[in-house]
């Protein structure tokens, strides 16, 4: 796209000795080299800038003539006249010797990002990628002018922080029947990510120096933001079952918060099995504690039943439940979800109101539509099969390659399988190989924050958000890295 600029910071000297056509010409020059008119604007027409300046249109036309033959601008014929991309601006920033690093607590973050790639659908494997191929566009297109066309002004306006009512009402009619989780538009708080959820959650439940238990391994942003908040992430063992509360020892009995992925969890893709949902429910009754469950590919799963939320099976509401539309439609929605006690509501709304008001109203009146109107549950029942085929032929495609080199556990689903490798393949470097060719396999063993009690050596590969011949693409990549 060519950017059409607006010359408003010119400014001609009408008593000047020098001509207004020469100072025109210097104008633009002195624009071009400094950086402030960028290789490909396009430029104003001869009328438009000539009415903008009050100075006769045949000055313009001189002035953009001359520029044409310097070799400042060039012209498309029936599109318009622009800065030339050959031009190169000779201003710069000068470097500054001592240019400021940044304070300590912002470079240690920065070591902890070291590595983070941000998702991209344009690397096959990636976790997280939903199937962007089979968005329903046209659709999001009709419910988009609708909401516009219904709510007019207020879907432009700053809304309630806690979000737009219309679309807590849509979510609470969907989670009931779909994750059954039972609750009312007043316990929904929306925010844009997973990641805006648990900052405020940390800040609302948490002390400074105070334990969160956090599943070991975990999404890397996770202890990170323990740290920003400065309350201590304490691993939680994962074993085959998932979540094992029992194995956390006295730290368990002193931490009044948990973050698991009970459904679907991240990344080993194992299912919380009922002991240990039943010891963590427990655990929370008796400590006084509350479990935050990311349910964020809970909708997708493979068999016949629906594995049941962890929300679903407490009667004591010490379960908070968060969901993303980034996982179910599309990442830049950027807009998610948690279910609160409803007494709790508010004061959450407004401590999240202090990092960010919400996301775009028009957004949210976007997917209210789009639930209220049958294609939000049509799109994930398409999508539940689209990933059962996806995740059969990616596995598949493995299993025929790579039989003896590496091991994919059964019953995993949602948007990402991951697989042992065997012990000659470091995880690490596997992963760095594929990295480096555009592919987005992850290791294993980067994602836990404390040692397991056996090496971790695998990989982590997302599978929703692409079609057969590009799946077969990166497993002959990966076989020809693990050789």
């Amino acid at each position: 796209m060519n950017n059409l600029v607006f010359l408003d910071d010119l400014r001609l000297e009408r008593q000047s000795p020098v001509s207004l056509g020469e100072q025109l010409r210097s104008e633009l020059r002195a624009a071009i080299l400094d950086g402030r008119l960028h290789a490909g604007s396009r430029m104003p027409s001869s009328r438009a800038l000539a009415q903008s300046l009050i100075i006769a249109r045949n000055v313009v036309i001189a002035v953009y003539e001359d520029m044409i033959a310097e070799g400042y601008f060039e012209t498309r014929p029936g599109v318009g006249t622009f800065v030339n991309d050959v031009v190169k601006h000779s201003a710069s920033c000068t470097p500054v010797a001592d240019c400021f690093p940044g304070a300590r607590r912002a470079q240690a973050l920065l070591h902890d990002a070291k590595g983070w790639l941000q998702s991209d659908a344009s690397r096959i494997l990636e976790p997280g990628i939903p199937a962007l191929d089979l968005f329903p566009m046209k659709r999001w297109s009709r419910c988009f002018t609708t909401a516009f066309s219904r709510f007019g002004c207020a879907a432009l306006n700053c809304e309630d922080p806690q979000g737009i009512i219309e679309l807590r009402q849509m979510i609470a009619g969907h989670i009931g029947p779909s994750r059954g989780v039972a609750c009312s538009a007043d316990q929904i708080v929306i925010v844009s990510s997973l990641r805006q959820a648990l900052h405020v959650l940390f800040h609302y439940f948490l002390d400074e120096g105070e334990p969160v238990l956090i599943e070991n391994p975990c999404l890397p942003e996770i202890p990170v933001i323990a740290k920003i908040q400065k309350v201590e992430a304490v691993p939680l063992p994962v074993s085959a079952e998932g979540a094992d509360i029992t194995a956390v020892g006295s730290m368990g009995a002193a931490a009044r918060l948990a973050v698991v992925t009970a459904s679907h969890q991240y990344p080993l893709g194992v299912q919380m099995g009922p002991a240990k949902k039943a010891a963590l429910l427990n655990w929370a009754t008796q400590t006084g504690g509350y479990i935050i469950e990311d349910d964020y590919d809970g909708e997708f799963w493979m068999t016949s039943d629906a594995p049941k939320s962890l929300y679903s099976q407490a009667d004591d509401g010490r379960v908070i439940y968060v969901n993303s539309f980034s996982k179910t439609l599309f990442p830049s929605l950027r807009i998610s979800y948690m279910v609160v006690p409803e007494a709790m509501a508010q004061q959450i709304a407004h401590l999240k109101a202090i990092y960010d008001p919400h996301p775009s109203a028009l957004a949210q009146f976007t997917l209210a539509e789009f639930i209220g109107s049958g294609a939000y549950s049509a799109h994930l029942r398409e999508m539940r099969t689209a990933y059962r085929e996806r995740n059969g032929l990616l596995r598949h495609a493995l299993q025929d390659t790579m039989r003896a080199r590496m091991e994919i556990s059964a019953g995993q689903y949602g948007l990402h399988l991951c697989a042992a490798l065997a012990p000659e393949f470091d995880d690490t470097e596997v992963a760095a190989q594929m990295q480096a060719q555009n592919f987005g396999v992850k290791a294993l063993s980067s994602y836990y924050i404390a040692p397991p009690q056996s090496r971790a050596n695998g990989i982590v590969m997302g599978y929703a958000g692409w079609a057969g011949p590009a799946l077969r693409e990166a497993v002959a990549a990966l076989d020809k890295v693990c050789r």
